[in-house]
């Protein structure tokens, strides 16, 4: 890593540690100095020569107490490996969430309008994530197989739970039951997704009960319901409400083979099994905004395979399907006509289930808390809302005790409240600060994004529309302060640093400041740069230095921080402006599209009144020299040198602070 003498910017001292100690003198005497650098960076510099208990002055610029390659880097919350692709790849949904919420603004749709825009934009941003995440789990989960023979990596147990947590937070905070409140059907699509990787309930957990059970039916030959956890596992899926998964077990069952075959004694257990499947896969759901809705039927009883549109007819279907389950049930003749009790009793345990029986749902669940909230949400408490879920929630921790991992439990536990502070608290303990910055802005569009400011002295808001904008913004500015740790996080090492410079700009109260120190402190302009191998005594490569500066326009350019630009362009003027060099100073500014900069070096040139009248043939040539070096000053003069004057002051100001500005950024 490239050394650099603290000593040499603007950056104070912000400590100053003795080395060596008493008479001590030589190569290891002297003091270490301590200074920020970008972002989540420390440098400590060694300084021969300067007495640990004086007044901790440092050395000055051309102090030869320096100690040239005596430099340490410090560094933390780095973004790399599988973050690092994270940050590239999920960056334009992050921009489209701005921009969305942005261009509503713009349009001057009010607080209704843009709130609703809001919420619009959290939900794209949500499964655009969401499949950013399924697909890096999918690739880690192959590299795995072929590396480690399939175990799981540290990286695939992060991303995986971070996949987690993000999809059920959309699920409590982004639109939840897409406005309905009801989130029942996409928390058991959840759980059926992430229920493995979160390993929630150790060895009861349906997941793992699956897995012992599919060993066990391979070695139960053509009568694979005489595996052991064969009724148990019949009666979880159907708990979790894995429809599908319930009826391809049942399936395996031998009395279809045997029916097929002709055998009379398998004909009772079949018409069970069949009665229990058919009751599987008609349960009423609520339909969700990405599937194609059907219509009700025409009798107005529930749609075989079919979703609800709305809650009161996912309620009335509900009815209708519970009274059919409930006569099955008291249809004794139907249990008592098959031969095997094993397969009586887990047909009755099914329907059990099915009509949210409190004593077979416990039962049921093997797996802890999470899966019998899920199982009694869909089954016993079907009319709950997302709002009523954490009491839910303690109800079943209070029944099956707390999770094998009190870190889960709390991470689930916050989600699930609805709490957006809560949540994001929580999660800054156990994930990336990538994962931090992009569930606040979430959170926050979910909200109703920022319905303040600027909204509010548009359009007229009674009290609660106040308070409504004001926690809106707060929410704005809390997921802003988590953007800028992750953009300190990006900015700490050179190959992410290009990704802060586009977060940057969609931070409103300190974004540009942080960017325009970014900059200048990454790509000084031509002139400045020293080598700081040899000390900072030699001029670097000046094609190096002007590469840089340029990079460091575009990079202003493509993510539209034009004030920066300015700043860049009129440092790099100075710079050039001192060396004597006024046509490069002119083409830096011009470069920036800094009409008023260009004309304020114009105006320093300008003959005088005195120099004029004495020779008016090189005055003449002066102006055409100054017109043909300055196109578009005449704009800044013609106007009265207003605004060259203005710009005069700004670059001169840039001239004398060429170098980094104060220390941490953030």
């Amino acid at each position: 890593m490239d050394v650099m003498d603290p000593d040499r910017s603007s950056v104070p001292v912000i400590a100053t540690l003795p080395m060596g100690g008493g008479a001590v003198t030589g190569p290891g005497a002297g003091v270490l100095h301590v200074q920020w650098g970008l972002g989540n960076e420390l440098r400590v510099s060694r300084v021969r020569g300067t007495e640990p208990s004086g007044t901790g002055a440092t050395p000055t610029e051309g102090s030869d107490e320096i100690s040239s390659g005596a430099a340490y880097v410090v560094q933390w919350g780095c973004v790399t490996g599988v973050h690092r692709e994270l940050a590239e790849e999920t960056l334009p949904h992050f921009e489209h969430l701005k921009d969305r919420v942005a261009l509503a603004m713009h349009r001057g749709e009010g607080p209704d309008g843009v709130a609703s825009c809001a919420v619009d934009a959290a939900s794209r941003f949500a499964r655009a994530v969401a499949k950013t995440l399924d697909a890096e789990v999918e690739r880690l989960e192959a590299e795995a197989s072929l590396a480690t023979g399939g175990k799981r990596t540290a990286d695939l147990e992060h991303v995986s739970l971070a996949r987690a947590a993000w999809q059920l937070a959309a699920v409590y905070f982004v639109e939840p039951g897409d406005g309905t409140g009801a989130v029942t059907e996409r928390l058991v699509e959840w759980y059926r997704r992430n229920g493995a990787a979160l390993n929630f309930g150790g060895s009861g957990a349906l997941p793992v009960r699956l897995r012992a059970l599919i060993d066990g039916v391979a070695e139960a030959g053509d009568r694979p319901e005489t595996a052991t956890g064969f009724w148990d596992c019949l009666a979880g899926l159907v708990a979790m409400g894995w429809s599908d998964a319930a009826a391809d077990l049942v399936a395996l069952h031998s009395c279809w083979a045997e029916w097929r075959q002709g055998m009379a004694a398998a004909k009772p257990a079949a018409e069970l099994l069949e009665a229990v499947v058919a009751l599987i896969r008609t349960a009423p759901r609520m339909a969700t905004a990405d599937e194609e809705r059907q219509p009700p039927a025409g009798d107005g009883s529930y749609p075989p395979g079919g979703a609800a549109t709305s809650v009161p007819q996912f309620h009335a279907f509900r009815e209708a399907w519970t009274r059919q389950v409930r006569d099955v049930l008291s249809d004794g003749a139907l249990f008592d006509a098959v031969a095997d009790d094993a397969t009586s009793d887990g047909a009755r345990g099914a329907l059990e289930v099915l009509a949210g029986d409190e004593t077979a749902l416990a039962r049921a669940c093997q797996g802890g808390w999470l899966e019998l909230m899920i199982a009694s949400a869909r089954h016993r408490y079907p009319r709950a809302m997302a709002s009523e879920h954490l009491a839910l929630m303690e109800r079943c921790v209070a029944r099956c005790g707390a999770g094998e991992s009190p870190e889960l439990d709390e991470l689930l536990g916050a989600i699930i409240s609805g709490d957006a502070s809560r949540t994001t608290d929580v999660c800054a303990r156990y994930f990336s600060p990538w994962f931090i910055a992009h569930l606040a802005e979430m959170l926050a569009a979910a909200a109703g994004g920022p319905a303040a400011g600027a909204l509010a002295s548009s359009a007229e808001v009674n009290g609660d529309d106040a308070r409504t904008i004001g926690f809106r913004s707060a929410s704005e500015k809390a997921a802003e302060s988590r953007v800028m740790a992750y953009c300190a996080s990006l900015a700490t090492r050179a190959n992410t640093r290009h990704l802060a410079l586009r977060y940057l700009p969609h931070c409103a109260d300190r974004g540009a400041g942080v960017a325009a120190q970014i900059l200048r402190r990454e790509r000084p302009p031509p002139g400045s740069l020293t080598d700081p191998v040899a000390g900072g005594v030699d001029e670097a490569d000046p094609d190096v230095a002007f590469a840089k500066t340029l990079g460091a326009l575009e990079l202003c350019a493509d993510a539209g921080l034009v004030e920066v630009g300015l700043g860049v362009a009129r440092a790099a003027a100075a710079d050039a402006r001192a060396r004597g060099d006024s046509t490069s100073a002119a083409a830096w500014l011009h470069r920036a599209g800094d009409v008023a900069g260009v004309a304020a070096l114009a105006l320093e040139q300008l003959p005088t009144v005195h120099l004029a009248s004495a020779d008016p043939s090189a005055s003449a040539a002066t102006l055409v020299r100054l017109a043909m070096g300055h196109p578009g000053a005449e704009a800044g003069l013609n106007a009265g040198g207003d605004a060259a004057v203005a710009a005069d002051g700004e670059w001169r100001r840039a001239g004398a602070t060429v170098a980094p500005g104060p220390a941490g950024f953030l």
